[in-house]
């Protein structure tokens, strides 16, 4: 009785789980950019319980917001550890910007630090007092580097792996997969080329996490990943995807976590493989089951 009613539980589960995924936006993304704002320490919305949340952002050259710039948030017992990899003050880049409003300058790049590896910023706060801060490459990296990487490889590949039990579980977690035809050169004399999809994939788990990858220009290659909980957790207005949030990812590292990640869900991951083949059925017991062992005797007494 118990075990009948344990699996009744999870059959409603899986039947409303079903029923979130069939009215979420599969096409959020597609065509439209994704809204966010820089993760800041001031507009944390609250830093009671403890968690992580990775914000990487690589986009065209824009004259108002940061093109490429990394964050690791960490909170713990109420402390709050921001990192970032690609910062730049913010005043620096104001003067710049009024120096080339006031001499009608050709407007460049004036986001010029760029995402290397190597953290530039950190900000320590115990609940909203502030213990440290420095925005010095040498001395960040130095001194907090090897932790910064190791934390955000793992926290990103814990996630990369939920997702892919989405995958592997598809057929009781309702991942959402669509595959779109990219629009070819139409001009005279145009190459002929083969046909690129983008790939969209939506998943939700138990807990609420809703999952996006995407490969938007058809590579086969994830470039953009996010993780959301609708916790309340945010920084500010339309702060985005409060967990993870990786936009037009370019790096070699982050590309071998999340970079398969699209491709998988439409294709099918080796796992799924290994189980549809361990589990395909047996010739033997078909004709059994269906009795067919029985039809080639009566055909051969007829002989």
């Amino acid at each position: 009785m118990i075990t009948r009613m344990r699996s009744g539980r999870a059959v409603a589960i899986a039947a409303l789980l079903l029923v979130a995924l069939a009215a979420l936006p599969v096409y959020a993304y597609v065509g439209r950019s994704i809204e966010y704002s820089p993760i800041e320490v001031e507009l944390i919305s609250r830093y009671t319980e403890d968690r992580i949340a990775y914000q990487q952002l690589q986009t065209a050259p824009n004259l108002g917001s940061d093109d490429s710039l990394a964050s690791l948030l960490i909170i713990k017992d109420r402390k709050m550890y921001l990192l970032k990899d690609g910062f730049d003050d913010p005043r620096v880049v104001r003067t710049q910007q009024l120096l080339i409003e006031k001499e009608s300058a050709i407007i460049g790049d004036v986001w010029v630090n760029k995402i290397n590896g190597k953290p530039d910023y950190i900000r320590i706060t115990d609940r909203r007092i502030e213990l440290m801060k420095n925005f010095g490459e040498e001395f960040v990296s130095r001194q907090f580097g090897s932790f910064y990487t190791s934390v955000r490889n793992a926290f990103l590949s814990k996630h990369a792996q939920t997702f892919r039990q989405l995958m592997n579980n598809r057929a009781e977690s309702g991942l959402v997969v669509e595959r779109l035809p990219l629009p070819k050169p139409l001009y005279l004399g145009a190459p002929e080329e083969p046909a690129k999809y983008a790939t969209y994939v939506i998943g939700k788990t138990i807990d609420e996490k809703l999952y996006y990858a995407i490969d938007a220009d058809g590579d086969g290659v994830t470039e953009t990943f996010t993780v959301s909980i609708p916790d309340g957790f945010h920084w500010g207005y339309k702060s985005g995807p409060n967990i993870i949030l990786i936009i037009n990812n370019s790096d070699e590292e982050i590309k071998g976590i999340i970079g398969k990640l699209a491709h998988e869900a439409y294709y099918g991951t080796p796992d799924e493989e290994k189980n549809i083949i361990q589990n395909f059925p047996k010739d033997s017991d078909i004709i059994q089951e269906f009795n067919l062992d029985a039809t080639v005797r009566a055909s051969d007494t007829k002989k």
